[in-house]
Formats: structure tokens, C-alpha cells, sequence
């Protein structure tokens, strides 16, 4: 019972997605039986348009809202919160659908759906809106079982650290602070003699690395994580390849924090510098930069409208808020290291570097404006750089563009910065719905910690849930 991460995430998706169908068939199946009607494939393609609404529906809601990201399917009662939600948004959609614009048979008034059923010829639209109230309803039972009986003490993955230290503190910290329901960290390997029977983060340091086999069976060790930055000396690589034979799952520990909190490890892959590279090769990745441009381009006419929908307010706004012009232009690096202008509303005072010198900017930083203050909330001082995405100089997803002093201060300062310009700056990113802003070195790491695990996994599907997410992050008045 005690999953891996891998194996919970398919479970979770596999559990939802035979209610989601157990529930749209079910119900077409009973208004089936209601009406004396065959439930045949012609039935089901005639009514295909709400079963997919179903089919299709709950698993991208549970995904745009992180219900595979164990730490918060861990938590009740975001779990009901986001699963209610799920249940209104899908029933919205099905009225916006099927009472306003359809052509199809389930078409008709509003109260029908609520009224009662008539003998010989109940109405269709019973059919969806019973499977949206019990997919809502199974699927908020599946979800709080899995919570009382697969994220119980009883279920967690016991494993053990080879490595105590910095690395291995910043794994454990990750696995106690964010992923207590999921696994126990029994204790620490280590050879350091001043490290024995010690304790780093609360957690003890067991013994060195002969001792490894023999405590992982008296400890009943599921997983051996390796937070050996350094190479290995063989006696270590031998005690872990003894391990793996007696059934022991092995885990690098950059990849772990991956799974664990959307980052690449940067500072902690030492000699596996290769986890921090998106080197991979990638099938189809020509097709792929298409469909990105083409992303980009109708995502930044639906973003031009709205620009010259608000212009004339925010312009106006800015003007009597304080002197000054309306737009700031800026550089930046692009991809490749190639220099370009960003344009932007202004929402800091003309002054702001006087002295001529670049300053980072903080989420309350007194140099922004009582008008840039909402701007920065709602992201809508980013919303003129749509001109650098028609223009290719900038996508709608990816690394935020950086100015160029404080790129060379930082591929001094932080091992794989420059790796950021590898793709097209984003309007908004992986690291901007998850962190705020940068005023620091140490924020600049985080931020790209984010930015290369983007890099690694991107896809069509991440940057359209990147992009809902920024929504979300826009309608919450959350931005910086």
C-alpha cells in the first residue's frame, strides 16, 4: 500500500476518469430506462456532446487545478472546495451549451431540467445534470477515502537519505514541510564520523554506508533517496546496487525535488549537471514550435482587443495619477542573448533610478505609483508587451525576460542562469504563477529553479495550463 509517486498520480487519474464515464453512461442509462428507449450506440451519438462535457471535462478540472499534485489532494478540504467548484463550473458550461447555443435534441426551457418527469417522455436534460450532481458527489467520496486510507500514516513511503548534507537537508525538508502523508523519513546515511548518532532537521543520522542494507531491513525501507552531490566511492555505489537487489527503490535526489515541488535543483546536482539541461531529444519538435507560434498569435489578438478596450481608461488613469508617459520601454535579453525592447504601462514614477543604476523591483516597492500598485495586481502592465509576441521576440509562456545587468551579474552568481535564454521569454511563465517577484539573488535561483523545470517538460498542454492558471492569478488580484 505504500505507492510510489508515479503510482498514486495514476491511480488518482484512473479512479476519476471511470467515475466521470461510470456516471455520464449511468445516467444516459437511466433516462434510457425511464423513457422505454434502447441504450444503443446511436443513443450515445446522439447525446455525445454532454457525455464528452463528462468524459472530458472532470479530468482537465482536476488537472488546471492541481488535483494530481499530491500536496494538495492531501488536503480536504481543498479537495471539496475545488471539486464543488468542478461541479458548478461543468453544469455552466452545459447550460451555456444546450439552453443558449445548441442545435441538438436536448435543447429546451430552463425549468424542464428542474420539473417533473412525465410518464411516457421524461425530458433529456435530466440525463446530464443527474451525471454532473453524481459525478460531483463519487468523485468527492473517491477523493476523501483516498485521503483517509492511502494518505494515512500507515501508507507512507519509509526511506532513508544517503547524504546528510546540504543536499540531503534540502530534500528532507521538502518531504517533511510539504509531503508528510506521503512519505517518513526514517533517518540519514552518511560517513562523516562527526555526523553519527547526530541529528540534522530532527532526523537522525543512522550510520555510514556499510550499515545501509542492514538498517533499511530492520527499518523496513522502501526507497534509498541519493543526495551525493560528489562521485561516489565504490564501496557506497556497491551498498546501493546491494540495495536495489533486495527490491529497494533508488532515487536521485534531483529528481525527487522535481516530483516533489515543480523546481530543478540547481545548486545540488553537482556532478549530474545533466538533470538541470532540457537535452533530451524531443520527437517532433518542429511540429510542436508551430503549434507554440500559432498559440502565441490568437492568444495575442484575444490580448490586443482587449488592450485597445482598455487603453483610453489605463492611459488616463496613469496620467492623473502622477506625470509622465504612459508606456515604459525597457531592455531585455531574448533568446539566444538577443537584445530587445519591452513595452510596458508605466506604473513606477519617472524617477525611479535616478542615479542611473539598475534596481530590482519588489512586490512593495515605493517607487511604484497608487495606480501601478492595481496594475501589477491585475497584470495589466504586462498586458502591451503582446507587440513583442506578434513581433516573435516574445511567446505567451516561458522564462520572464531579464535586463541585461543583471543577467551578467547572475550567470556569475548562479550555475545554469544563462540556460533561461535557451527559449522565448514568456508574458507570463512557470515560475510567475508560483513565486512573486525577484528582489534578490537568492529569489532569482527560485525563479529559476521553475524556469528549467519548464524547460525540461514543455508542451502544449503545460503552457495552456500555464496560462489558465494566470487567469486565475489575474482574477485574485495575486499578481506583483
Amino acid at each position: 500500500m505504500r505507492l510510489e509517486i508515479s503510482e498514486r498520480r495514476l491511480l488518482l487519474r484512473s479512479v476519476d476518469t471511470a467515475i466521470a464515464a461510470f456516471c455520464a453512461f449511468g445516467a444516459l442509462l437511466f433516462w434510457a430506462l425511464l423513457a422505454g428507449r434502447p441504450f444503443d450506440l446511436a443513443l450515445v451519438q446522439e447525446q455525445i456532446a454532454w457525455v464528452l462535457l463528462i468524459l472530458i471535462g472532470w479530468p482537465i478540472w482536476l488537472a488546471l487545478n492541481d488535483m494530481y499534485v499530491l500536496r494538495a489532494a492531501a488536503r480536504t478540504s481543498l479537495v471539496v472546495r475545488r471539486l464543488l467548484l468542478g461541479g458548478i463550473v461543468l453544469a455552466i458550461i452545459y447550460l451555456g451549451l444546450f439552453f443558449i447555443a445548441a442545435r441538438t435534441p436536448v435543447t429546451g426551457a430552463l425549468p424542464h431540467v428542474f420539473g417533473s418527469l412525465e410518464a411516457n417522455s421524461p425530458p433529456l436534460r435530466f440525463a446530464p445534470i443527474v451525471a454532473i450532481g453524481a459525478s460531483t458527489f463519487l468523485l468527492a467520496v473517491w477523493r476523501l477515502a483516498y485521503i483517509r486510507v492511502l494518505a494515512g500514516p500507515h501508507t507512507r513511503r519509509r526511506l532513508i537519505i544517503l547524504g546528510a548534507g546540504r543536499a540531503g537537508k534540502t530534500i528532507c525538508d521538502a518531504l517533511v514541510q510539504s509531503h508528510n502523508p506521503y512519505f517518513e523519513v526514517v533517518g540519514f546515511i552518511d560517513d562523516d564520523p562527526a555526523k553519527q548518532q547526530a541529528e540534522i532537521a530532527g532526523v537522525p543520522v543512522l550510520g555510514p554506508h556499510e550499515q545501509m542494507v542492514a538498517i533499511a531491513a530492520t527499518a523496513a525501507i522502501d526507497e534509498i533517496v541519493i543526495a551525493i552531490s560528489t562521485d561516489v566511492s565504490g564501496g557506497v555505489f556497491q551498498a546501493v546496487m546491494d540495495s536495489y537487489e533486495r527490491g529497494l527503490a533508488i532515487t536521485p535526489m534531483p529528481l525527487l525535488y522535481e516530483q516533489l515541488t515543480g523546481r530543478v535543483a540547481v545548486e545540488h546536482i553537482g556532478s549530474q549537471w545533466y538533470v538541470a539541461l532540457p537535452i533530451e531529444p524531443q520527437s517532433g519538435r518542429a511540429a510542436q514550435m508551430v503549434v507554440k507560434r500559432t498559440l502565441d498569435l490568437v492568444c495575442s489578438l484575444l490580448l490586443g482587443l482587449l488592450l485597445l478596450l482598455l487603453l483610453p481608461l489605463v492611459a488616463l488613469a496613469i496620467r492623473l495619477d502622477s506625470a509622465g508617459p504612459i508606456f515604459y520601454r525597457q531592455e531585455r535579453l531574448g533568446r539566444h542573448g538577443q537584445r530587445f525592447v519591452v513595452h510596458k504601462f508605466r506604473s513606477m514614477t519617472t524617477d525611479a533610478e535616478r542615479d542611473g543604476t539598475p534596481r530590482w523591483a519588489d512586490s512593495d516597492d515605493p517607487r511604484v505609483t497608487r495606480v501601478g500598485r492595481w496594475l501589477r495586481r491585475l497584470r495589466l502592465d504586462e498586458l502591451p508587451q503582446v507587440l513583442n509576441v506578434v513581433r516573435g521576440e516574445m511567446s505567451m509562456v516561458g522564462p520572464r525576460p531579464e535586463r541585461p545587468e543583471f543577467i551578467d551579474q547572475l550567470q556569475r552568481d548562479i550555475p545554469f542562469y544563462r540556460t533561461r535564454l535557451a527559449a522565448r521569454p514568456g508574458l507570463t511563465g512557470w515560475a510567475q504563477i508560483n513565486y512573486g517577484y525577484g528582489s534578490s539573488v537568492e529569489d532569482a535561483l527560485i525563479k529559476l529553479q521553475y524556469d528549467l523545470f519548464y524547460l525540461k517538460h514543455q508542451s502544449l498542454w503545460f503552457d495552456i495550463k500555464i496560462l489558465i492558471r494566470t487567469i486565475g492569478v489575474v482574477l485574485r488580484m495575486q499578481g506583483q
